[in-house]
């Protein structure tokens, strides 16, 4: 009888817990949330199940479902009741995971699907979201704010890395945020370097 009535128990919430950090290596925090919060956990389970191309990362897109998109959701408990489904979150997530979409974008993107539901990639295609790749525009914006900004570069030049904020700030603007952070900094280190 035990056996029969411990088969039809559904998953405790520790055991979830210690599974998802297991198996997606979710730190322990974000675990025991999702595990606790069935309703959460039931919601990345699917987005993480869904095949999404490319993969999103199981911790970026929990934070996703947890304070992206649960934070935006008026008087809405469960994501599942959302426009935004498990695998269009996941979809987005992946692509920016591959760094395809930037978060402000990614955040706009969230905003579209919780308000019309839909497919991320139309919408970021629709709206011109993607992420600029490091190509000869996006080096042509970095030279440009290095020469709006030379005593900025002269002291990034001298070591002092937090000067080069103002100068990925006005590649930011200047791309409308476009341009990937990372991307943008390695670029403004080569051309001071070359």
């Amino acid at each position: 009888m035990r056996s029969a009535a411990r088969a039809e128990m559904s998953e405790l919430p520790a055991d979830r817990a210690a599974r998802l950090e297991r198996e997606t290596g979710l730190s322990t925090e974000t675990a025991q949330l999702l595990a606790f919060r069935g309703e959460l956990g039931d919601y990345f389970e699917a987005a993480l199940a869904s095949g999404a191309d490319p993969a999103p990362a199981p911790q970026q897109l929990a934070n996703w479902v947890s304070a992206e998109l649960l934070g935006r959701l008026d008087d809405v408990d469960d994501p599942a009741q959302s426009l935004v489904t498990p695998a269009a979150l996941a979809a987005l997530v992946g692509l920016l995971t591959a760094r395809q979409v930037t978060a402000a974008a990614g955040r706009t993107v969230l905003e579209r699907l919780i308000a019309e539901g839909g497919e991320p990639q139309a919408i970021i295609e629709a709206e011109g979201l993607g992420t600029m790749d490091g190509g000869d525009e996006l080096a042509g914006i970095v030279a440009a704010a290095l020469e709006a900004n030379p005593d900025a570069a002269q002291r990034v030049r001298e070591g002092n890395a937090k000067a080069i904020g103002p100068i990925v700030g006005q590649v930011m603007r200047e791309t409308k945020g476009r341009a990937d952070g990372t991307e943008v900094s390695r670029l403004i280190n080569e051309q001071l370097a070359g």
